[in-house]
């Protein structure tokens, strides 16, 4: 399951849960369990697509840049990050380097264009809540922490809506994500609650909800043991729509392949690399704006981008059609400011998804960066014909048309 799909995903149960009539339904807890669930995945960080319902439901919780409970210790760098007017993570120790154990995320910032302001982000059960908390800024059943509900608990009471409200996309979505949550919950020694996945089976398969498209092929499916006789189980309604695989690869025997040989990879492990590439360039161009101009990680991003290049050619010589693999390319165009080039690969890419949101979020950055100021406009109003409630969007709509 591609990462962009699990990100739809819990954006449509947002959206699911803010539709519904349902009289106490805790909105707060199953948004905090989905983004949890969202970040056991390498996704990106999506919540402005949504965040006027986070913060309708109490999920997100908004305030001055200085009423961060560090403010009065670090004034002049909370400052310098507000004149900066950019999105940045704010980790438990604010000032200090990131590190996951020792110094995790604990909220985030954004410069809000509507109203010219920079604005702290707090989620609810996150590190500078509780700090906010603590300190009183938040009471009452702002101060109440959110409830922890399994994955599949969490699928099935959002599934049950989604039929309700006869969201197939959705329903179709969780049924492909489910059987890798069995199969971590296996791993993992975790109880699997079959009561729930025979409920979103009955859903699914009621509201005609499974997708071809999201199907691995048959004959890859797990075989023997508990795993096994799961997916026997959970496949066996869309048994008329898997395909078995295209063309079976020859075995290769690894005892023949001398050590310097190359073997074959496919156009996902190009994909894959190209996206590891442009998090590693784009969070050392970040480093570079918070800390000035460094020659040598300017020169490394380059020849890391050089090599994305090549291994994003490479895939596409094997799926000359995948619109993610095309988009990538761009980015890596965009950021070597090869902005004709990467302005055509966009087209191509569009051409092939023309209801990609992202295609134009990212052919909109591109007419930024090119100083096409209409087109960049155009751009962001195509993506929000497509996503509405894109807060991103709309934000640099508004600062690009008062700007003129």
């Amino acid at each position: 399951m591609a990462m962009h799909e699990i990100e739809t995903l819990v954006e449509l149960s947002v959206y699911c849960l803010d539709k519904s009539q349902e009289e106490g339904l805790d909105r707060r807890s199953l948004f905090f369990n989905l983004y949890k669930l969202q970040q056991q995945f390498d996704t990106g960080f999506t919540h402005f697509r949504v965040m006027d319902l986070l913060i309708k439901y109490h999920f997100v919780y908004t305030f001055p840049i200085t009423a961060h409970p560090d403010y009065s210790a670090h004034s002049a760098w909370f400052d310098a990050l507000a004149a900066s007017q950019k999105f940045s993570f704010i980790y438990q120790r604010p000032t200090e380097e990131w590190d996951q154990e020792t110094n995790p995320v604990a909220g985030y910032a954004n410069f809000d264009f509507p109203t010219q302001t920079y604005i702290l982000y707090c989620d609810a059960g996150s590190a500078l809540w509780a700090s906010l908390v603590a300190n009183g800024t938040l009471t009452g059943d702002d101060a109440l922490v959110p409830e922890k509900i399994d994955t599949f608990s969490l699928a099935h009471e959002v599934a049950e809506l989604a039929g309700e409200q006869k969201d197939k996309d959705l329903l179709g979505l969780w049924y492909q994500l489910l059987p890798y949550m069995v199969m971590q919950a296996e791993q993992e020694g975790e109880p699997i609650h079959y009561k729930a996945l025979e409920a979103i089976q009955d859903l699914v398969v009621a509201n005609d909800a499974i997708q071809e498209d999201g199907l691995p092929p048959a004959d890859e499916l797990p075989v023997g043991g508990e795993l096994g006789k799961f997916c026997q189980w959970w496949y066996a309604p869309a048994a008329d729509k898997m395909k078995p695989t295209a063309d079976p690869e020859e075995e290769i025997d690894l005892e023949a392949v001398p050590f310097t040989e190359q073997v074959e990879k496919s156009a996902a492990w190009y994909e894959q690399q190209v996206v590891q590439i442009l998090q590693e360039a784009n969070s050392a161009i970040a480093e570079m704006e918070d800390n000035g101009p460094n020659d040598a990680i300017q020169q490394s991003v380059y020849s890391r981008l050089q090599e994305g290049l090549l291994y994003a050619n490479k895939g596409l010589e094997l799926a000359p059609a995948e619109a993610g693999l095309l988009m990538n390319k761009g980015s890596i165009l965009m950021l070597l400011e090869q902005y004709d080039a990467a302005l055509a690969v966009y087209n191509e890419a569009l051409a092939i998804a023309p209801e990609n949101p992202y295609v134009h979020l990212n052919r909109a950055v591109l007419f930024y960066h090119m100083e096409q100021i209409p087109a960049a406009i155009a751009s962001f109003e195509q993506l929000l014909q497509l996503e509405p409630e894109n807060e991103f969007a709309q934000q640099w709509l508004a600062h690009l048309k008062s700007n003129g």
